[in-house]
């Protein structure tokens, strides 16, 4: 009975244990692919999409027999950074690209008979797009990979990648150049040449506004000479103008009343002799001062 007993219990031990692993279960974001003897059999939660764009969701628990195999892969996209690729642009110049590749396993069948594994799949994602990277880029040249044609570079790496893993059950996504520098060495030299140009050029800006300001101001120094000459000579004209009148008023004075222009005559030149602290020095019978001038004006007239 005790021998029964312990027999009935290994029974059911070993149920139990082919009953556990007779139960698998696949999460949301992975796909399994079940072999028997290293064939496969079965594909769960396998990458579909509804007419609608939705992704069609299998998940759960599943039945296996016990000599059945489960590899599990990843469902959800996977990002792969590839950093330091050396290119050779079209005009010579080298850069140095640093790349980002988001892809996904949409067949796992063919992903296992061709990969295995997800590392060596992205060691061949890696060496794909290198080669893609430098053939495009090596079209172009530095300033259309760093700002003109970024994007569709980028699109045409994409289909590229895509085109050399046919027939290996992953998508490429998308492909992106997170950046794209001139190594170390060709970039102090670049900069420096930049810089050098930039200071050619500013000295040439220099050298042209001070020629122009020259200009301007031999320019003003000509018409200012100009304007002072004619005002000049506008002054000369006025000025004897203004000498032809007085004379011409003094002439009529003059012919008018003899007397009387000689004494204003007289008098003029007085004033304009005698002025404040003028030391005077004449005879106490002639203390009339002016009349010297006014003789003298007699005299001048001829009368």
């Amino acid at each position: 009975m005790r021998a029964i007993s312990v027999i009935l219990l290994v029974v059911l031990g070993i149920v139990a244990l082919v009953g556990l692993n007779s139960f698998y279960t696949v999460r949301q974001d992975q796909q399994a692919l079940v072999l028997q003897f290293g064939s496969p059999v079965a594909v769960r939660n396998e990458f579909s999409l509804t007419e609608g764009g939705e992704q069609i969701d299998e998940a759960g628990l599943f039945f296996k027999l016990p000599w059945e195999q489960v590899i599990t892969l990843d469902r959800k996209n996977i990002g792969s950074n590839i950093p330091d690729i050396e290119v050779l642009a079209s005009d010579q110049r080298r850069l140095t690209v640093d790349a980002f590749v988001r892809w996904r396993i949409t067949d796992p069948l063919m992903f296992y008979q061709r990969f295995r594994e997800e590392r060596v799949a992205a060691g061949q994602i890696q060496r794909f797009t290198e080669t893609s990277i430098r053939n495009s880029l090596g079209q172009v040249p530095v300033p259309e990979i760093v700002s003109g044609q970024r994007v569709a570079l980028m699109e045409e790496i994409r289909t590229n990648v895509n085109e050399a893993l046919d027939g290996t059950g992953i998508d490429i996504i998308d492909v992106r150049i997170r950046q794209a520098d001139l190594p170390a060495a060709v970039a102090e030299g670049v900069y420096t040449r930049m810089r050098t140009e930039r200071e050619q050029e500013a000295q040439r800006i220099r050298s042209e506004g001070e020629e122009e300001a020259r200009l301007i101001r031999a320019q003003a120094d000509r018409e200012a000479t100009i304007v002072r000459a004619e005002a000049n000579q506008t002054a000369e004209q006025t000025r004897g103008e203004g000498d032809a009148e007085a004379t011409r008023i003094y002439a009529d004075a003059y012919g008018r009343d003899i007397a009387f222009f000689r004494l204003q005559r007289g008098l003029i030149a007085c004033e304009e002799a005698i002025i404040e602290g003028t030391v005077i020095v004449s005879d106490s019978s002639e203390l009339d001062v002016c009349r010297v001038f006014i003789e003298g004006a007699r005299r001048a007239s001829g009368r």
